[in-house]
């Protein structure tokens, strides 16, 4: 899915949405997956803002399919774990873009 798309999805675009976008992208880099067709991944999110569409239409977990849990922890965290090969990662966004300016 692209991010145009994710935009259309969310309704707008907005710093949470790219942020929510990145994130889930670099989770599935280290994971080594891909999105998911069925119940392949879990997500567990700590927070119920913008980025937790991206997440779902990147990662292909819900509410729904019962693989996105939501623990209101108040904080810009994202943990996937793959059900297929047992590993997982935990990705906390700091607010800091960690480029040189």
């Amino acid at each position: 899915m692209t991010y145009t798309e994710i935009v259309k999805f969310h309704g707008h675009e907005c710093p949470g949405l790219a942020i929510g976008y990145r994130m889930a992208s670099a989770a599935l880099e280290e994971l080594r997956s891909t999105r998911a067709e069925d119940e392949e991944i879990v997500a567990i999110v700590e927070n119920d803002a913008c980025g937790v569409d991206a997440l779902q239409c990147v990662t292909g977990c819900t509410f729904g399919k019962g693989n996105l849990l939501f623990r209101d922890y108040g904080k810009q965290v994202y943990t996937l774990y793959s059900r297929s090969t047992g590993s997982g990662v935990r990705v906390v966004f700091h607010g800091e873009s960690g480029l040189d300016n």
